[in-house]
């Protein structure tokens, strides 16, 4: 199993826990998040936006509200995707929702890129793997295109390790996180027992530091523009506490 199987597996869940309450909130705070991420990148609404990791929704609905015609929204969860379109429907809006995996996207270069709240772009196993994906998005970019992404509970160091059991509805459940200091790598790892079935699912990326991931932002022809913990102008990054969301461009003859 890879990364998206962990993604896949507690997509139901996401859409079972979404209460019309949670709805409205964290359509209120989309609101917010773009009002933070449209005021650090000059594009307008013509401009073409790719959007992945969208879950349910907020972040596309709440684009074509403001006028940007042109955004495609991914995610590899099928079950979020039908929530997105209930969403748009709900609030008359019409977006383009694609079930697919970015690395395998080829389309023509956009002029922005949003991964919010989705660690995607830089959340695989190895260096030369989160490699491979940002000179992926440096490539889908237009010059001085901007990829912005990140998530709120980016540890800033390694986490220590760590278990608990749960019971669901699928079973008992032991969450595991794992982490290598060697490695500089922190696995997830959940264990589904049910009816005597036991099923794994894992969740590997590679931790960095903000210099490391500049330094392959750098590699891939992206300049790093800014840093936040949160999408919020009161919250540069540099405090040392979690969550980390990075803005960055494409280099204009790249």
């Amino acid at each position: 199993m890879n990364n998206n199987d962990w993604y896949r597996y507690f997509a139901p869940r996401q859409v079972a826990t979404l209460s019309a309450e949670r709805q409205h909130a964290d359509y209120a705070a989309a609101q917010h998040d773009l009002d933070f991420v449209l005021a650090q990148i000059s594009i307008g609404s013509k401009a073409s936006i790719l959007e992945i990791g969208c879950g349910w929704g907020r972040h596309s609905v709440v684009l074509a509200e403001r006028g940007f015609a042109q955004v495609l929204s991914i995610d590899i969860a099928p079950e979020l995707l039908q929530a997105a379109q209930a969403f748009a429907q709900q609030r008359d809006q019409t977006c383009q929702f694609r079930q697919q995996d970015f690395i395998e996207l080829r389309e023509q270069p956009f002029d922005a890129i949003f991964s919010l709240y989705d660690r995607s772009c830089c959340g695989y196993p190895s260096e030369a793997a989160d490699a491979q994906s940002l000179q992926h998005l440096a490539n889908l970019l237009q010059p001085n295109g901007w990829l912005i992404f990140g998530i709120n509970d980016w540890p800033f160091a390694l986490p220590e390790a760590s278990q608990r059991w749960a019971e669901t509805e699928q079973g008992l459940e032991l969450y595991e996180v794992i982490p290598d200091r060697r490695a500089m790598t922190c696995t997830d790892r959940l264990t589904v027992l049910n009816a005597g079935q036991r099923t794994s699912y894992e969740l590997m990326r590679r931790h960095y530091y903000l210099p490391e991931l500049q330094r392959l932002l750098g590699n891939a022809g992206l300049r790093l523009v800014s840093a936040w913990h949160r999408l919020d102008i009161q919250r540069p990054y540099g405090d040392g506490s979690n969550g980390l969301f990075i803005v960055a461009q494409r280099a204009s003859n790249g």
